[in-house]
């Protein structure tokens, strides 16, 4: 072929021109895709590697609704106030009982962590140490802890190099016990043997009483038997309240007959009386063989009042 056919064969008009422009551009885009992209998805799975405490602290920390982004520092919220009512051991308390305790999550799950590490709380100042943990929650917390002491055999003995599996250390727990006056419903609900419906049950007939002044009380809840407040007793105890008392001689007619012990009849009993007499002078004037026997009268008196 001559060089003449040579320059006429590769010769483009200007639409063939363009066209071979465009398509070289095109190929030389596939070309550094093909070597750039492997190189950017490597990159991306380390950043998302290296970032993986953020996002773990992004998932945990608490949201900031004015900004509409998650705050990364602890809240400084001092208006959270523990209620804690029993001692409890750090090193044993269920992740639960520190959230009914009124903790936040963030500080409930480092604990749950520490203690998951093999870590042990020695000394009561160790529990101020967790991460997150305000120093005024440890000073409502302080008095409340009591570690169980490990002890320490005195007799050293040698131990082989190769010896074998080391026996589990027993937990130590220590039991819960509640003050029927002054546990919520959440804290009843802790109690082997008092569910959900009980622990209401005993909060709303606390309230109805004014106040328990015995145990044996809580029979009077609907289903309750002997059987079932003997297991239940070993946890619980008469803790000193000002129980709730009617004034006879100036409660109505309907604050008489909200008590639980007191009915329609009785009620209107001790108002007649009251009107025919005055006032009362003497608690024991209420005794009446028909309208208040004994029976009824004894288990009123640490309800009434004269005043």
């Amino acid at each position: 072929m001559s060089m003449k056919a040579f320059n006429e064969y590769f010769d483009f008009n200007k639409r063939q021109e363009r066209g071979v422009l465009i398509l070289s551009l095109i190929l030389l885009l596939v070309i550094i895709l093909h070597y750039s992209i492997p190189n950017l998805l490597q990159r991306q799975s380390s950043n998302n590697t290296d970032n993986t405490e953020y996002l773990l602290q992004v998932s945990l920390a608490p949201f900031d609704i004015s900004s509409n982004k998650p705050n990364l520092k602890y809240p400084s919220n001092n208006d959270i106030e523990l209620h804690i009512t029993q001692q409890f051991d750090p090193n044993t308390v269920s992740p639960e009982q520190l959230e009914n305790f009124g903790l936040p999550v963030y500080v409930v799950n480092n604990i749950r962590k520490y203690r998951e590490k093999g870590g042990r709380f020695k000394k009561k100042t160790d529990v101020s140490k967790i991460y997150g943990l305000k120093s005024q929650w440890y000073t409502t917390m302080e008095p409340y802890i009591k570690i169980a002491e490990v002890k320490k055999s005195k007799n050293k003995k040698y131990k082989p190099m190769f010896s074998e599996e080391p026996k589990k250390e027993a937990k130590v727990t220590i039991p819960l016990v509640l003050g029927l006056n002054t546990a919520d419903s959440v804290e009843l609900i802790d109690i082997s043997g008092i569910g959900p419906y009980y622990a209401g049950s005993i909060v709303k007939y606390r309230k109805r009483l004014g106040g328990f002044v015995s145990l044996t009380q809580l029979l009077e809840l609907y289903k309750m038997d002997s059987s079932k407040l003997n297991r239940i007793s070993e946890h619980l105890f008469l803790d000193s309240i000002q129980i709730k008392k009617i004034p006879i001689n100036t409660a109505d007619f309907k604050t008489i007959l909200q008590h639980p012990y007191i009915n329609y009849e009785t009620t209107k009993y001790i108002v007649n009386k009251r009107k025919k007499l005055g006032k009362f002078a003497a608690l024991y004037q209420l005794k009446d063989e028909e309208k208040m026997p004994d029976s009824l009268f004894n288990k009123l008196l640490p309800y009434l009042s004269l005043d």
